[in-house]
This record gives structure tokens, C-alpha cells and sequence, in this order.
């Protein structure tokens, strides 16, 4: 993949974790015959919207995985970040 930035709504730049959690609900959900034809064309061709449209169908997963770490003494907050860090490196 190129090193061309993509930019991801993060928790501070909306202002408040609220406002977070509902800007990426509002990402559609992929099916699983979508995930798979972003997949390729990412892989293939280094296609930059694919690799953007799977990280951000995923960030809704990243915010419920982040709760089940609550009670670690952790902002939210830096769980999700850190969790959409390994999302982008998982996708890249």
C-alpha cells in the first residue's frame, strides 16, 4: 500500500466520545460478499477507498470491543484509538 494518509473521524477531533459512537454507527455495514470484493481489489490494486470503506464499516466493532476493557482503569477513549490503529494495520 501507498503511503498516501487517510483521515478516520477520531474521538477528539468530534469533540466527545458521544459524538464519536454515533458518527460511526452511521457507517454501513458490509456484507460478507463486499468485505471479500474489498479485499481483492485492495490487495490487487492497492486501492486506497477499498482499504477506507473496510476500515470504516469496522469501527462500530472497535467501540463494542473497546467496552468489554472498561474496567482496566483506561480511557475509552484510548482503547478505541488503539484499537483503530490495529484495524488500519490490520487492513494494510
Amino acid at each position: 500500500m501507498s503511503s498516501t494518509t487517510l483521515a478516520f473521524p477520531t474521538p477528539a477531533s468530534l469533540g466527545s466520545l458521544d459524538h464519536y459512537i454515533q458518527a460511526v454507527n452511521r457507517f454501513p455495514l458490509l456484507t460478507a460478499e463486499q468485505e471479500v470484493a474489498l479485499g481483492r481489489r485492495l490487495r490487487d490494486t492497492n486501492d486506497l477507498d477499498a482499504a477506507r470503506q473496510l476500515v470504516l464499516s469496522h469501527l462500530r466493532l472497535v467501540v463494542a470491543i473497546s467496552r468489554g476493557y472498561l474496567g482496566y482503569g483506561l480511557p475509552q477513549a484510548d482503547l478505541i484509538q488503539e484499537g483503530n490503529v490495529g484495524l488500519m494495520k490490520a487492513v494494510r
